[in-house]
């Protein structure tokens, strides 16, 4: 849930990419941090991108972002670890959340490991007494240029999603990774005004 900080009088807003293991959610921070630091070379961004260690814990990335209300906003967004080695770690990463990113791996091979992550979230939020339907998500199918990618199309079919709400990506590349951000900061942004 948004909070205003009483200092600056800023807003700031939690958003959680979840996912299964090797989705591309690590993929996407990395992504969103050298497209919105433009002093970043292309060498540095690369280097980012393709030779930093798996994470076994959460990702992190503040960011400021546009005026809400009056007011300069700043988006907190984390990853959510796809194992449950620390559920206290989970329970808080979903406490307070506005918007969700669910990055789903497009490789056929992973399919029932979204299925499994999906089901897990819903369990996690009716543990925390959290409405599913209530917090905006939207939906990134990752890796949609592997061999054994299934189609957009499919892909929305099978989840049963609406098309407004999904986007195609290649996270490590940085496509369909700010198209993703700002769909979920724009319906977060539409819930909170």
């Amino acid at each position: 849930m948004a909070f205003i900080n009483e200092a600056t009088g800023d807003i700031h807003f939690k958003i959680l990419y979840i996912g299964s293991q090797s989705a591309g959610k690590t993929a996407n921070i990395q992504s969103l941090f050298c497209e919105t630091h433009s002093d970043l070379s292309e060498k540095e961004s690369t280097f980012l991108l393709e030779n930093v260690p798996r994470n076994t814990f959460f990702d992190f990335l503040p960011l400021s972002f546009d005026e809400v209300g009056g007011r300069n906003s700043r988006m907190h967004i984390y990853t959510l670890p796809a194992h449950s080695l620390w559920p206290s770690v989970n329970i808080n990463l979903m406490l307070g959340v506005d918007g969700i990113v669910n990055v789903i791996d497009s490789r056929v091979r992973f399919l029932d490991k979204n299925e499994y992550q999906i089901q897990y979230i819903k369990k996690l939020m009716d543990s925390l007494q959290l409405d599913f339907h209530s917090i905006p998500f939207v939906y990134q199918f990752n890796h949609s240029d592997s061999p054994d990618a299934l189609p957009f199309a499919t892909l929305k079919k099978n989840f049963l999603l609406n098309e407004e709400d999904c986007i195609e990506a290649i996270a490590n590349t940085g496509v369909g990774v700010m198209k993703t951000f700002k769909k979920i900061t724009d319906k977060i942004i539409r819930k909170f005004v």
